[in-house]
């Protein structure tokens, strides 16, 4: 029976795409044989004229457990992410088999934020497809838009200039560089390049399941691994100091936490260490960076993302210049 090679997906798991009926059906497994043995199944079901009935023996956490286990090039953060999942949220469901939940009442039940709600459906979705089951359409709360925090140009100078001599002075102007918290966790000081006036961002430090602190060879995304420029003076300075192992010994949140109470005490916004990677792309709008190199700077991997920041920010800039001529045409009152 000819079927499409099976491929391969970033998990590990692989999967093989079907067109029977004019209806497009994947089908997951955890090896390749797995995937054609169930591929050659159903498609042989199909052009039998046999209707088979999908039925999934397991309840949803243990769904769930099957699809981690299937996937064993999951970060930690995303297992832990998952099992947060499984435990919390559509608690009602978790006992249930999991082609017998009413799936809307589930959502519409549960109590947690619409974000929560909404990536909780997709990891129930890929598990269901995982199933060889087709999620049912439904309807998700609305989520209500945040802005993220960051710090203007101004903002930033006060910043720096509070931070200096402080334990958390290298990883807030890191953060400042654009590097996410998992970046900064994972930097080494062979990592740094002083003459070429480099930092190679080459992996990622992740909190897995039991809380503990788990460094990986891979970033987020293969944009992420990327080699950027010290522009701070006062980082070139502090990382030619030298060392050994990693630059920033830090619990995640305690950065989160350090950071805050300095944004706090100067009365800034209370960005965060993701707030300060926004504060980059925010200097890089202010200077007129093009997308492009910001977006390279930054490891992004997504040109919308980009766009929705710099958009953002160039909505601010119309407001302002908007204020700037109602003041002109003031005068002449």
């Amino acid at each position: 029976m000819k079927l499409q090679k099976a491929e391969k997906l970033k998990s590990g798991a692989y999967r093989i795409r079907l067109r029977l009926g004019g209806k497009t059906i994947f089908v997951h497994g955890a090896t390749e044989a797995e995937c054609r043995r169930k591929a050659q199944t159903i498609k042989a079901e199909h052009m039998s004229g046999k209707v088979t009935q999908k039925v999934c023996p397991y309840t949803t956490k243990e769904a769930i457990d099957k699809y981690i286990a299937a996937h064993p090039k999951l970060s930690p953060s995303t297992v832990k992410g998952y099992e947060d999942i499984r435990d919390n949220v559509f608690k009602s469901a978790r006992s249930l088999k999991l082609d017998s939940v009413n799936w809307q009442s589930a959502i519409d039940s549960d109590t947690h934020a619409p974000k929560t709600v909404r990536n909780a459906w997709g990891l129930i979705s890929s598990v269901m497809r995982f199933c060889d089951l087709t999620p049912p359409q439904v309807a998700l709360p609305q989520m209500v838009k945040k802005e993220r925090q960051f710090l203007d140009e101004k903002q930033i100078g006060t910043f720096i200039a509070a931070l200096r001599g402080k334990k958390i002075e290298t990883a807030a102007l890191l953060g400042l560089h654009s590097l996410r918290r998992s970046e900064i966790l994972d930097l080494t000081w062979d990592d740094i390049d002083l003459e070429r006036g480099i930092i190679h961002v080459r992996g990622a430090a992740v909190i897995d399941k039991d809380g503990k602190l788990v460094h990986k060879s891979e970033n987020k995304n293969a944009s992420s691994t990327r080699d950027v420029p010290i522009m701070i003076p006062r980082l070139r300075e502090l990382l030619s100091q030298g060392g050994e192992g990693y630059i920033v010994n830090y619990r995640p949140n305690a950065m989160y936490i350090q950071i805050n109470r300095e944004c706090k005490k100067l009365g800034l916004p209370e960005v965060g260490v993701h707030g300060l990677r926004h504060s980059f792309v925010s200097l890089a709008y202010h200077l007129g960076w093009s997308e492009v190199a910001t977006m390279r700077v930054a490891g992004y991997a997504d040109y919308q993302t980009m766009r929705k920041i710099y958009t953002h920010l160039s909505e601010q800039d119309r407001k302002k210049d908007i204020g700037n001529m109602e003041s002109f045409y003031k005068n002449f009152q």
